[in-house]
This record gives structure tokens, C-alpha cells and sequence, in this order.
């Protein structure tokens, strides 16, 4: 607390206890793997003094460190317990006011960390200073400390392979990592980052006994692609404006004559990076880079988290919204090496869903994007996309404009806390994948902003052809129906209709006349690469 009013930080206390409640439940997870493992060991059908020896520091293992880790998290979670309490009570104390949840509300003016909305009941959830991340920080650091060592020792000695332990260890480290940046001054995380790493955390923990005994695949990090093919698209043509963008990125998701197994439009085997090689009106050579969208397998089938040889998978879709490198943005890369884009070229990269998301994490990686001709970068200077959630992605050159057209509602904070029937009708059918970004919150509060990441809301064309759904039509870049391609439906149609007339469009449209669109703009080579990582299944 500072000296004055308004530099009050205060803690969100219910916050708080979710998080003791995580770190009781962490507890209890530890408990149950030392029971399974205490389990395999009794049952191995070893004897002599060896195996005496190793169920004897199995035995030490399990009843020494693991046992100390899950005593420690406990004892974490009634700190922050006690912590919530007396922030309440210091906050009463000062006369600011209390929520009647027992939230301790920040002014006004604290930085914004009390949201705008008509109660404090509508505000965001937040955690309130560095010192609740310090203690986040500790307490994942101690699941990192959970004697994996030892316990992959245990697995390896009983014939077992300790890449699931090993997966558990690595997504407490990242996220534990968000909360050492925090706590050391950076930044607090992003509430859609946390979410992210916190899915694969869980997944990880839920899946570290099976990958013992097997290999799944399932969330498997790798990143190691290689290239099948690269494919001449024939009778390219520039495009003229940013809806020929939005087709031309969808067109690479077309069969491909000549590549065997491509017969399907979202292959598993593989996926397709498209890269147009542009001539400028000056004469220079610039560069499209086409991000592919979710593909493969549909998200309820398991192979689409991981196993399938295409990287865009729902797997890379968590991933790279944990701000984690994934095998999707290692698809981009590989790539545009296959393509000969020579390093330190101009590069504007088109993305739908998925793969603009893809962009906006290769625009904001400094191994990636910048203008020095380093050995494997670019200079990454647009990154538009269509249907992304992009919102907490600032890129790492402040040359680089980061545009992304969405048929959503802007997001306000108070519709995070309620039911999504009672959001309004125009919220409930437009496209829910920008939202995903939950507006680039993050959990003290605060919002990431920056003049070069915009957001552009156009309205949901009516589709002109019958068969497609309202979500469907709001979500697709190019509306194809049995009937046919409907030139006005999806993220096509918005911009054929709207993209004249909204500011940002035209600025944008403006800016990249001459160089990768517009009169005067040829294309030189235009190719599709069909790239992918190792197919488990």
C-alpha cells in the first residue's frame, strides 16, 4: 500500500482462494501419483538384494521429497488463505470499500485495475500486486522441485518411458515463468495465456501415467517438421484488395493436383503454407506468407491434439495462445526456407482463425521478425488476418501493423462473468474465436495496448446461397456451400462490403498498395508448400 489513495494495490481475495484451491488440488494430484507409483513398484515381480535396494529408495522418494512437495503446497494454500483474510480486514481498516463477495476493490485510479462496468460485481477477477505473483511463482516452483529426478528414475527402472514426467515439469515451467516475469516487474499475464498454460498443465498431469506405458501423442510439444512437397500454384494472379488476401489464403487449402494424399481438403498428414513471391511498382520483391487455419482431424477427435502429421492442430491452437513455440509457427518458418525467401526479405503474413494467431506470435518473435538479415528472420512488416485471437500479441518490431477483422462484439468485461444466453443476440452469432483473446486482459487488471495491433468489427454478411449455419457464415473466411462458393458470405463478403469504408481497412489497404496488392503489383512465383511434423498415429 502506498502513501496515498491512489496507490492502493489491493488483492481480488475470492482470486485468492481459487488459487489456494488450485494448489490443494495440485497437492492431491501429487498424492495420487505417489500412490501409483508406490503401487507399480510393489507390484514388480523383482527379487534379490537389487530390488530391495530400489524399493527401499522408491520408498525414501515417495515418503521423503514428494511427500515434503505435497506438505508445501498445502502450506502455500493456507497462506494465500491467510493472506486473502488479512487484506480484507487491512482494507476495512482504511475505509475503501468492500465488496460484498469480501473483494478488496482498488480506486479508481489504481492504475486500472477496477475495470469500467456497472458494479464492482462486473469487473474483471484480478490479482492484485507482484507479491501475490511471488507467491504463485513459489508454489509452481515447487512442483517443478517435485523430485523428478528421482521419480523419473523410478519410471526408467521400471521399463517405463519418463516423456509424460518430463511434459509436466516443462508446463510448470512456463508457467510458472509468467509469474517470476510478474513478480520481477514485467508485466502481469495475460488471463487467455494463463488459461492456455493452465489447460496444458492439466492435460500434461492427466496424461503423465499413460506415457509411461505408451506413446500418445496427445499434446505432444514436438516441433520437428519437414517438407513433402512444394507445389507450383498455375495462373497466379496479384490481388487487388484485401478480400483477394482473404481468398487467396483459403485457396491454399484446396486439393493439390499432383501430391499423393491431398485428396482431402484438411488433410492430417500435412498442411499447406502458401507464399506468393510479389513485384512491386518500384521493382523490389516482397513476400505473402499464407498461415494456414485449424486443420486436420475435427477438435473431437483425438488425433487433432497432437498425433496427426499436421501441425495445425488443436494442440498448436493452446499452445500458441500459451505464447509457447509450436509446431504450427516451426510449419511458417520451414517454409518460407523450402520457398528461397531470402533472410531479411519483406514479408506480410495473411492468416484465417489459427493462422493468424500463428502470425501474430512470428511477428512478435525477435528471432523472427527484424530488419537486420539475421540468419532465419524477416522483416515482418503487416500481419492481417481474419478470425483471430490476436489480441495479446504486440509484435517485436514497432514497424510491424498488426490488423485482424472479426464479426464479434467488442468484448466488454462485465459479459465475462455472465451466462453467454444472456449476452446480446448480435454477440451469441457472430464469430467466438476473436473473443478467445478475452480482449487482452490480464489478471491484475490491466489490458495490453498498442497503436500497432487494431481491431477491426465488421457485421456478418447475410450469405446469399442456402445450407450454411450463422456460425458457420461469421466464422469462415470463404463461404462454400453445396451450392457453391457464396461471394458474399464469411470474412470474404465483410470485406468486400466493408473494408472501403472503415478507416483502419483503408489506411491499410493504402499502405500496402504498390508492394504486395494493387495496380502495378505481378506475382513471380507463387507456390504452396506441404509441410508437417512426424504422424504418430
Amino acid at each position: 500500500m502506498g502513501d496515498g489513495a491512489d496507490a492502493m494495490l489491493g488483492m481480488d481475495t475470492d482470486r485468492c482462494r481459487l488459487q489456494a484451491d488450485s494448489l490443494e488440488a495440485a497437492a492431491d494430484r501429487l498424492a495420487g501419483l505417489r500412490e501409483r507409483v508406490d503401487d507399480a513398484v510393489g507390484a514388480a515381480t523383482w527379487h534379490g538384494p537389487d530390488a530391495d535396494a530400489f524399493r527401499l529408495r522408491c520408498s525414501l522418494l515417495s515418503q521423503g521429497r514428494l511427500r515434503e512437495a505435497g506438505e508445501l503446497l498445502d502450506l502455500l494454500a493456507r497462506r494465500l488463505r491467510v493472506e486473502a483474510v488479512a487484506q480484507e480486514r487491512a482494507s476495512a481498516a482504511v475505509g475503501h470499500g468492500v465488496a460484498s463477495s469480501g473483494r478488496a476493490l482498488a480506486p479508481a485510479g489504481a492504475g486500472g485495475r477496477l475495470l469500467a462496468g456497472p458494479s464492482a460485481a462486473a469487473s474483471l477477477p484480478l490479482l492484485g500486486a507482484p507479491a501475490s505473483a511471488a507467491l504463485v511463482s513459489d508454489a509452481l516452483g515447487a512442483g517443478v522441485a517435485l523430485g523428478t529426478a528421482e521419480l523419473t528414475g523410478v519410471v526408467v527402472g521400471l521399463g517405463g518411458d519418463p516423456d509424460g514426467i518430463d511434459r509436466v515439469q516443462d508446463e510448470l515451467g512456463h508457467l510458472g515463468g509468467m509469474f517470476e516475469d510478474w513478480a520481477a516487474g514485467g508485466d502481469a499475464p495475460t488471463l487467455a495465456r494463463l488459461g492456455a498454460s493452465t489447460l496444458l498443465l492439466g492435460g500434461a498431469i492427466a496424461l503423465a501415467p499413460v506415457e509411461t506405458v505408451t506413446d500418445t501423442g496427445l499434446l505432444d510439444p514436438r516441433t520437428d517438421v519437414t517438407v513433402h512437397a512444394v507445389v507450383e500454384v498455375p495462373s497466379s494472379t496479384a490481388p487487388r484488395g484485401l478480400a483477394d488476401l482473404v481468398a487467396a489464403n483459403d485457396e491454399a487449402r484446396r486439393p493439390l493436383a499432383g501430391v499423393p494424399g491431398d485428396a482431402d481438403r484438411d488433410g492430417a498428414a500435412a498442411g499447406r503454407v502458401r507464399i506468393q513471391t510479389m513485384r512491386g511498382r518500384d521493382g523490389g520483391e516482397a513476400y505473402i506468407v499464407h498461415a494456414p487455419p485449424t486443420g486436420g482431424a475435427p477438435i473431437w477427435d483425438p488425433d487433432s491434439w497432437g498425433p496427426q502429421g499436421n501441425s495445425a492442430g488443436w494442440d498448436s491452437n493452446l499452445r500458441t495462445m500459451a505464447g509457447q513455440e509450436s509446431a504450427a509457427m516451426a510449419d511458417i518458418r520451414t517454409a518460407m526456407a523450402a520457398a528461397g525467401v531470402p533472410d531479411g526479405a519483406r514479408v506480410m503474413v495473411v492468416g484465417h482463425s489459427q493462422g493468424g494467431l500463428t502470425a501474430a506470435h512470428l511477428a512478435a518473435d525477435p528471432g523472427v521478425n527484424r530488419a537486420d538479415g539475421a540468419p532465419g528472420s524477416y522483416d515482418i512488416s503487416h500481419s492481417f488476418s481474419v478470425g483471430s485471437p490476436v489480441g495479446t500479441v504486440v509484435p517485436v518490431q514497432a514497424s510491424t501493423s498488426t490488423v485482424n477483422v472479426s464479426h464479434s462484439s467488442a468484448l466488454e468485461p462485465s459479459l465475462l462473468l455472465r451466462h453467454p444466453a444472456t449476452w446480446p443476440a448480435p454477440l451469441r452469432i457472430a464469430d467466438p474465436v476473436p473473443l478467445l483473446d478475452l480482449a487482452g486482459y490480464r489478471i491484475d487488471g490491466s489490458r495490453v495496448s498498442s497503436p500497432a495491433v487494431r481491431e477491426v468489427v465488421l457485421e456478418a454478411p447475410a450469405p446469399a446461397l442456402g445450407g450454411a449455419s450463422p456460425l458457420e457464415n461469421a466464422h469462415e473466411s470463404v463461404l462454400r456451400t453445396e451450392q457453391g462458393v457464396d461471394p458474399t458470405g464469411g470474412y470474404h463478403g465483410s470485406l468486400q462490403a466493408g473494408s472501403g469504408t472503415d478507416p483502419v481497412l483503408a489506411a491499410l489497404q493504402e499502405d500496402l498498395e504498390g508492394t504486395y496488392v494493387g495496380d502495378g503489383v505481378t506475382v513471380v512465383e507463387d507456390v504452396v508448400v506441404v509441410v508437417g511434423r512426424k504422424d504418430l498415429r
